[in-house]
């Protein structure tokens, strides 16, 4: 389990995204309020963003917890961006530890964050769901074999096949569904091209994780935990979201 945000609206400094609010993603790090199955984020942080000019983001990760990166208090003020994805990381045991298995993930516009897993995923599920990717969408994956980081190469197979971005989020639950068919599978997925933000809150044989949506002047936020006093609201299990210039657009996964 991890705790992950995503914003879009007006320019802001990733520190005050990430690090000013009461209940901000660093303090979420090491004093979670709504973590079931562990205690902290301490196996690392990342978080990508968009400027203008440039159609892919830039991304920077660290396998310290969040509350001991030193670079970030000086790099987050100095930073600004109009659309984020930020994740601090709980690994899930076995799945690998260091930069490369630090969430989110990037690939060409896109930005990928998952909270949650796929129960014994390299028993099995991992192997089946490889034999069915692209060359494109293998190559992508970086890491040592984490379950997410599987399910950001799914999510880019289907957008690769023509499907928009929900249901390339559909496409990720049916796989995980299909490899691990008896397996409890946690899906809080988010993903961004910079220009809309994609999620979805779901579970297989399990609780979804939180997702909370706040909406104000024309900013979206997306937390697993409120990071500020306002009115939140709670995501739905078994709702894909999209939240674009034109406001946040709700469907049924099924």
């Amino acid at each position: 389990m991890c705790r992950h945000l995503g914003y879009l609206g007006r320019p802001r400094s990733l520190d005050a995204l990430l690090r000013a609010p009461a209940h901000s993603l660093e303090v979420q790090s090491y004093a979670p309020k709504e973590m079931e199955t562990a205690l902290l984020n301490a196996d690392g942080f990342g978080v990508a963003w968009y400027v203008e000019g440039h159609a892919e983001p830039a991304r920077y990760r660290s396998p310290l917890p969040m509350w001991a990166d030193e670079n970030l208090p000086e790099l987050a003020p100095r930073l600004a961006t109009r659309c984020l994805i930020a994740n601090a990381r709980s690994a899930t045991p076995g799945l690998g530890m260091g930069i490369a298995n630090t969430p989110p993930f990037t690939h060409g516009p896109w930005t990928f964050s998952h909270n949650g897993f796929v129960a014994s995923f390299r028993d099995g599920p991992m192997r089946a769901l490889r034999r069915d990717l692209s060359d494109a969408a293998y190559g992508a994956i970086r890491g040592a074999g984490t379950d997410s980081e599987h399910l950001f190469a799914v999510f880019l197979d289907a957008l690769a096949g023509g499907s928009d971005p929900l249901d390339a989020l559909r496409a990720v639950v049916a796989k995980v569904d299909a490899i691990a068919p008896a397996r409890k599978a946690l899906l809080s997925l988010v993903a961004t091209d910079g220009a809309a933000i994609y999620a979805l809150r779901h579970a297989l044989r399990g609780d979804a994780p939180t997702l909370y949506l706040h909406r104000a002047e024309g900013d979206a936020w997306l937390a697993s935990e409120p990071p500020f006093e306002a009115p939140w609201e709670p995501i739905a299990p078994g709702t894909l979201l999209r939240l674009d210039a034109g406001g946040a657009h709700r469907e049924p996964l099924a």
